[in-house]
């Protein structure tokens, strides 16, 4: 399988990359300029290339990059000049153009709209309301990044999934498991690297299929 790596570059992205070509999958990277040497200790790498652009929503470039793809997986992020909208506006054209069907997002645990049914619980109605207040005075926008992931619900020619992690942490991996976005707690943690795996597990899951989860570390 031919993989783009949108926001390949970030910790995660990083991660993702890793993970990708140890299981044979060819990847194409897409990151900013500026960070473009961050992906240095992939290069030379058989089945690995990276295109870089101003900002990763870039049209033009999505849609170039995208040839060939069979899936996409991009880490929805809303700070300083890039807007989780903008790339997923992108991502809808560029998808289109190369016949691409299949992504999956990254998602924090508020950062997302829940699925029909779901309740956040107190502490993450806080989350929320501290995220606001943290857009009103820092680059990032909490808002952008929710209104993102209802546009990625909207796509009707996606097979979409997103995965909601908890607090990100540089330890081993241990595993990961999926629960209900209500048992999410301050305790709760996962791996860099399960999550990267969990993310590449959910292209060839039939069940995740325009789904929104939520995933904690096996440990807990």
């Amino acid at each position: 399988m031919k993989v783009a790596i949108i926001g390949a570059s970030g910790k995660t992205g990083t991660k993702l990359v890793g993970e990708s070509l140890r299981r044979g999958h060819r990847v194409l990277a897409l990151c900013r300029h500026s960070s473009v040497h961050k992906l240095d200790t992939f290069a030379g790498r058989d089945g690995f290339t990276v295109t870089t652009a101003p900002v990763v929503s870039d049209e033009a470039t999505l849609a170039h990059a995208l040839s060939g793809c069979d899936a996409v997986l991009a880490v929805l992020i809303s700070v300083r000049d890039l807007k989780a909208t903008e790339l997923v506006m992108s991502l809808a054209r560029a998808t289109a153009a190369n016949g691409v069907k299949r992504l999956v997002f990254t998602a924090g645990e508020v950062t997302a709209v829940p699925e029909e049914g779901e309740s956040l619980t107190p502490r993450q109605r806080v989350l929320e309301s501290l995220g606001r207040l943290i857009s009103w005075i820092t680059p990032y926008s909490l808002a952008d990044m929710v209104k993102a992931s209802a546009l990625v619900r909207e796509q009707p020619d996606w097979d979409w999934t997103i995965v909601r992690a908890p607090t990100l942490r540089e330890t081993p991996a241990v595993g990961y498991q999926f629960c209900e976005i209500s048992e999410v707690n301050s305790k709760h943690f996962l791996s860099r690297k399960d999550y990267a795996a969990c993310l590449l597990d959910s292209l060839d899951k039939s069940d995740h299929l325009r789904r929104t989860l939520a995933v904690v570390s096996a440990d807990e």
